[in-house]
Order: structure tokens, then sequence, then C-alpha cells
């Protein structure tokens, strides 16, 4: 089998990115750096095809998915509103306890 000067070229960055990534560690063989290198394109593949599986739904889970996110908000702004009365309610009968100084 003959190398392409691309595939010379593939194997130098994807070694010299193993190694940037992993500065302690011994240089790589050709074939770890490859391998490692590959899994991280197919890791990216695989979340684009999840997002665009999450983008090409169908529209009528668009209006469950925008209730869902709007409840999430929602709870959210709401527990944070009770820690800030929590809050203020503390300071306020310290207050009326300690006599207003």
């Amino acid at each position: 089998m003959t190398l392409k000067p691309t595939d010379m070229l593939e194997i130098q960055s994807a070694i010299d990115e193993y190694e940037r990534k992993f500065p302690r560690r011994s240089a790589p063989s050709a074939e770890v750096a490859l391998a490692w290198r590959l899994g991280k394109k197919e890791w990216a593949r695989r979340q684009a095809a999840q997002q665009d599986a999450l983008t090409a739904s169908p529209a009528e889970d668009a209006p469950r998915s925008f209730e869902s996110l709007w409840i999430k908000k929602a709870l959210m702004v709401g527990w944070w509103g009770a820690v800030a009365v929590m809050v203020a309610s503390v300071f306020f009968f310290g207050a009326i306890v300690g006599g207003f100084k």
C-alpha cells in the first residue's frame, strides 16, 4: 500500500494534535493517533446527526417542547423568586425583632 502526501499529512497532523492534547504522554503511533482523531470526528458526526434529528421533528411536537421549555423557565423564575422572598423576610423580621435602629 502506497501512502499519498495527503495521507502522510493527515497522520502527522493527528499525531501533532494528540501531542498538544496530551503533552505529558509519549508520542503515539500513527495508528493510535488516527484512531483517536477518528473517534473525535465520529463523535462530532453523531452530534450533528442528533441536532439534525431534533430540528427535523414534526411540527406538532413544537408546541409541546415550547410548553416544556416555558414551564422549566417559569419554575426557575419561581424558585429564584422564593429564594428572594425568604432572604428579604429574614432581613425584615430581623429588623423587627432587633428594632429598627
